[in-house]
């Protein structure tokens, strides 16, 4: 355990001094303000004709801002993360160190799955906390008087959120632990969030069952679809009609489903680096 813990850490500093993971969670941080601002505008009918969704609770309204931002961008951040957990050992020839030390290959999974997780969830818990520092100061009072509702969402916000992007994570270090060239891994990587989306648009579904009428695949598809799950579950877990914890057992279903995406996405990227030749 003592073992699985050091890999943990080592992984965790890793990707801390990453210069691209740093350069883009700055990036990150960034834009998060630029939106923080932009919904403080529209909040308070700077635009006419335009108004946040579920302007009518502030607190889930801000809540709602959240989940978006952290998993459309933070799917970006995941693949990343997913990459760089394999090709910055590789280039570093860190993994044959490690694979020829007393160290079994599972604990070193482990561990690099252990530090990835903690360092994903460090970096969301970082952009919810600028958002709502961002909300205290620029909407004041009409977010203040919301709060309560807004902390009561942000737990089942960030672990719907978590899930939904460690889907993407995991998917990428597969990938990165079954092609040799990275740049060609990320390129994967990415596609698979866009294969994700478009199969989402009711457009794309559209046109598959105008290819095949009546076999339904399209709207299977959406629902199978990451981001058909998420684009679900949204407006449930935001339901302003009940509390939390009854929107998030609303959208059980879809967080299980994410779930049991992450786990075979786990459960494909641990047999392929304890069984395969990765050096």
């Amino acid at each position: 355990m003592s073992n699985i813990m050091v890999m943990a850490r080592k992984e965790f500093v890793d990707l801390l001094s990453n210069p691209v993971v740093l350069v883009v969670i700055i990036a990150y941080l960034v834009y998060s303000i630029f939106v923080i601002y932009d919904y403080s505008i529209v909040f308070f009918g700077g635009r006419p004709g335009v108004t946040v969704l579920f302007q009518d609770n502030p607190g889930v309204a801000c809540a709602n801002s959240i989940f978006y931002s952290i998993t459309w961008i933070g799917t970006l951040i995941g693949i990343i993360i997913g990459c760089s957990t394999i090709s910055s050992e590789r280039f570093s020839n860190a993994i044959n160190t490690l694979i020829v030390k007393p160290l079994y290959r599972d604990t070193v999974i482990n561990g690099k799955l252990l530090g990835s997780i903690a360092f994903l969830t460090f970096t969301m818990v970082l952009i919810i906390a600028t958002f709502t520092a961002g909300f205290l100061i620029l909407c004041g009072n009409a977010f203040s008087a919301y709060l309560l509702d807004y902390l009561a969402r942000l737990p089942f916000v960030l672990i719907f959120a978590l899930i939904y992007v460690l889907v993407f994570l995991l998917l990428s270090m597969l990938i990165s632990l079954l092609v040799r060239d990275q740049a060609f891994a990320m390129i994967l990587s990415i596609l698979t969030v866009y294969l994700s989306l478009i199969v989402y648009f009711y457009t794309i579904s559209a046109y598959i069952d105008n290819i095949l009428p009546g076999s339904g695949l399209g709207g299977l598809l959406v629902k199978l679809s990451p981001r058909g799950i998420l684009e679900h579950a949204q407006p449930l877990i935001m339901n302003t009609g009940v509390d939390a914890y009854d929107a998030f057992l609303d959208c059980l279903p879809d967080f299980l489903q994410l779930l049991l995406y992450m786990i075979i996405c786990l459960v494909l990227s641990y047999i392929v680096f304890v069984k395969r030749d990765i050096l």
